[in-house]
């Protein structure tokens, strides 16, 4: 006995896909910018400074002074001649004291005396040692005023364009089933 069979046969259905790939470009701009430094103010305010110079040494060193140390000058002098006097007179009183000593004591203090000695120094150049200078510097009153920068900018949007993509879709197979008996 023959037993029916069933013959199946299928054949599988195929799609086929096409894509087209979107596109997508972003350009960003550079932005506009601009920076402008205003100069800052300033202003120097300098006081000025003060010299003094005191030549009075240099002057005492030519031997031109004025009264009041020419009159101290002297009278040192005086006190020194004064007592160089006392001195001599002491001296030549001890001299006429020993008198029966012998000799002419009278004569030698006459002949001592009777010259006039004395000598003069007129001074030496005027050097800038002796010159006494002070400086004292004035002060600087410096102010500022700083000023901001400047700065514009211009932000730029962005450039974007878009191509969207697409997909066709087509069947490349269809499918197929066949279904038999077979006795």
């Amino acid at each position: 006995m023959n037993i029916p069979k069933l013959q199946i046969q299928s054949t599988p259905g195929r799609i086929g896909l096409t894509i087209n790939k979107p596109q997508q470009t972003i350009r960003q701009p550079k932005a506009e910018q601009s920076i402008r430094q205003p100069g800052a103010d300033v202003s120097i305010e300098q006081k000025p400074g003060k010299l003094t110079i005191d030549q009075t040494n240099a002057w005492h060193n030519l031997d031109l002074k004025n009264v009041l140390v020419r009159s101290k000058e002297l009278v040192g002098i005086a006190e020194q001649k004064w007592m160089e006097g006392i001195a001599r007179v002491s001296r030549e009183g001890d001299e006429m004291m020993r008198i029966e000593d012998g000799g002419h004591p009278i004569a030698a203090q006459a002949k001592r005396n009777a010259g006039f000695d004395f000598t003069f120094e007129p001074g030496g150049r005027p050097a800038y040692e002796l010159l006494d200078m002070d400086y004292q510097p004035g002060g600087a009153d410096i102010s500022i005023n700083r000023r901001e920068p400047e700065i514009d900018t211009s932000a730029r949007k962005p450039q974007h364009t878009y191509n969207p993509g697409n997909v066709n879709v087509q069947m490349e197979q269809m499918p197929d089933l066949k279904i038999d008996w077979k006795v």
